[in-house]
């Protein structure tokens, strides 16, 4: 399957953007619709080795699973992090924040991975999945661009 490529323009600089956005207690918000618990080891900003152990809303009910940083480029404003338990492990997001002329532009490439019976499903996996970050990165744009995102 080919990677999932969804992108935003935020009004606020990349900086603030990366910064929210590596705080992975902050999908809790940005992600309420589908996220309901994201448990950050260790607590505080992201970097290489964190782990998030989650639970995420789906159609086939609650699905507990864990991520893990792979790698951060703080400079850059990219990262990499990587499903490692359940059965979409294997699954990569690849995200990075760009300066853009309206403030930050924020893009993710998801490259699927599924395990089981759940690798027959992964076309629809797929259309879920970019509705579902469509719709979290216009949550997340509301929030940064609103005064409450301060």
């Amino acid at each position: 399957m080919r990677p999932i490529v969804v992108e935003t323009v935020i009004a606020r600089s990349p900086e603030e953007t990366f910064a929210y956005m590596r705080d992975y207690s902050n999908e809790a918000i940005w992600q309420a619709e589908h996220v309901k618990d994201v448990i950050v080891e260790p607590p505080g900003p992201a970097q290489v080795g964190t782990r998030l152990r989650k639970v995420r809303r789906t159609p086939s009910g609650d699905q507990r699973f864990t991520e893990e940083v792979m790698e951060m480029d703080e400079a850059a404003l990219r990262w990499t992090d990587m499903t490692i338990t359940g059965p979409f492990r294997g699954t990569t997001g690849s995200w990075q924040v760009l300066r853009d002329a309206e403030g930050a532009r924020v893009r993710i490439a998801v490259k699927p991975h599924a395990h089981g019976l759940w690798r027959l499903l992964l076309p629809f996996v797929g259309r879920t999945m970019r509705r579902d970050l469509q719709a979290e990165f216009s949550t997340l744009k509301g929030i940064l661009e609103s005064s409450s995102g301060d």
